[in-house]
C-alpha cells in the first residue's frame, strides 16, 4: 500500500512495503497491518517535519469489533445475494450509486506542529469512508481500548508495533474524535502521532 499520499504528487513510492506486523508478540497480516506502517513510513521518509496526520472521514454506523473481520461483512453480503440475477444486482446496484453516489474520501492532513504541511485526499481505490472504519479499529484493538469506549466523542491510546522483516519499529499514538454532522450522520477524525525507527 505505499504511494498513498505520494501517488497525489507525482512520485510514488516504488518501495517492497509491509507483509506484517508484530504487536505484542502476536504476528498481523491483515489490511490494518500493511496500511499503517506503509503510511507512516512514506510521510516519515517524504515530510520528515511532520509531527502530526490527521484522517477523517463521514461515517453513519458505529464501531464494534465485528468490524476485525471484514469476511463476516463479506459472508452476510453473499447469502444476501443468493438466490438474486446478476442483472437484479447490477441494477440495485447502479439505483443505489446514482441515490447515494460514490462512497466519500478521506481526508488526510499532515502538520508540522501547527504549520499544515499538506491537505488531500486519499486514492479511492486504497480507501474511502466505507473502508475507513476496518482501518480504524485495529489501532483501537492494538492499543487495548475497550470496546465499551470506542464510540466516545474523544479516546485515545497508543502501540507499538514491529516489522522484522524490514527491521522498522513504529510507535503510534492515537486520538479518535467524533463530532456530530446531522441526525445519524457524524466525522470521525483519527489524530496520529507517530515514530519510525530502524532495529538496531
Amino acid at each position: 500500500m505505499s504511494g498513498l499520499i505520494s501517488r497525489r504528487q507525482g512520485h510514488p513510492d516504488s518501495r517492497p512495503g509491509p507483509k506484517s506486523l508484530y504487536i505484542d508478540g502476536i504476528r498481523y497480516t491483515n489490511a490494518a497491518a500493511k496500511f499503517w506502517p506503509s503510511l507512516l513510513d512514506e510521510v516519515s521518509d517524504d515530510f520528515p517535519d511532520c509531527t502530526r496526520i490527521e484522517l477523517c472521514a463521514p461515517a453513519s454506523g458505529l464501531l464494534n469489533r465485528d468490524l476485525l473481520f471484514p469476511e463476516l461483512a463479506l459472508e452476510a453480503d453473499i447469502r444476501a445475494m443468493q438466490g438474486r440475477s446478476v442483472r437484479e444486482l447490477m441494477k440495485d446496484t447502479l439505483a443505489e450509486l446514482e441515490l447515494l453516489g460514490p462512497p466519500a474520501a478521506v481526508q488526510v492532513r499532515l502538520l508540522a506542529r501547527e504549520k499544515e504541511c499538506l491537505a488531500t485526499e486519499l486514492p479511492p481505490d486504497c480507501v474511502d469512508a466505507e473502508t475507513f472504519p476496518f482501518l480504524v479499529v485495529w489501532p483501537l484493538e492494538w492499543a487495548g481500548v475497550p470496546e465499551t469506549a470506542w464510540n466516545d466523542a474523544s479516546v485515545e491510546g497508543e502501540f507499538s508495533g514491529e516489522d522484522k522483516r524490514r527491521g522498522s519499529i513504529y510507535g503510534l499514538s492515537f486520538r479518535l474524535t467524533i463530532t456530530p454532522i446531522s441526525e445519524g450522520l457524524h466525522r470521525r477524525c483519527l489524530s496520529v502521532t507517530h515514530t519510525v525507527a530502524m532495529l538496531a
